[in-house]
């Protein structure tokens, strides 16, 4: 059975509240691998849970459907893969692709670029094709490599420190046509 991709409403009773806490548990999975040696050790193995937790129910919570999206890939009732995208975020860059992640299992099976996508399609159907935009670490050559096989232009670079104390590069993407990405 392939995944469905799914758009949820929370603010609409759409969606079971408790896949909240289903896509931050998947979240935090995904950040524990992908963000190991940049984040400290003791946020990924004993905060990040409760951090994702909290931040999930709030964005159900506080749902706005006309400037959030949040998508997941369900299969068989659980999420193998998330995005979250808001115009409420960083107002002066207009939208951004706050999260994308795929569950670790299944990477490398379209899921990510079928989420993308997803993103891409709201954005010319909803809100005339507005420019998308996303913000990933540096040093996270995959999801570099990623967004620039998928047309990301690197727009903007800039320091930030990570949970831990870290300092990191981020790099912002944007796609200025977002039907470039169906």
């Amino acid at each position: 059975m392939s995944p469905v991709i799914a758009r949820l409403e929370p603010s609409r009773n759409d969606a079971d509240p408790t896949l909240a806490d289903a896509l931050a548990d998947l979240h935090t999975r995904s950040r524990q691998i992908a963000y190991r040696g940049l984040y400290g050790d003791a946020f990924l193995d004993h905060e990040l849970a409760a951090v994702s937790r909290a931040s999930w129910r709030a964005r159900f919570e506080n749902h706005d459907p006309s400037r959030d999206l949040i998508l997941a890939a369900i299969e068989n009732g659980a999420p193998v893969g998330l995005a979250y995208a808001s115009f409420r975020l960083n107002p002066a860059v207009g939208l951004l692709l706050d999260n994308l992640h795929v569950a670790p299992e299944r990477k490398g099976d379209g899921l990510g670029s079928a989420l993308l996508a997803g993103v891409a399609r709201w954005l010319i159907e909803d809100h005339a094709s507005a420019p998308l935009h996303l913000e990933v670490y540096a040093p996270n050559a995959s999801a570099l490599g990623f967004y620039e096989r998928k047309g990301g232009v690197a727009v903007a670079r800039y320091r930030e420190t990570v949970p831990g104390g870290r300092e990191t590069d981020v790099v912002r993407y944007r796609w200025e046509r977002p039907a470039s990405l169906l």
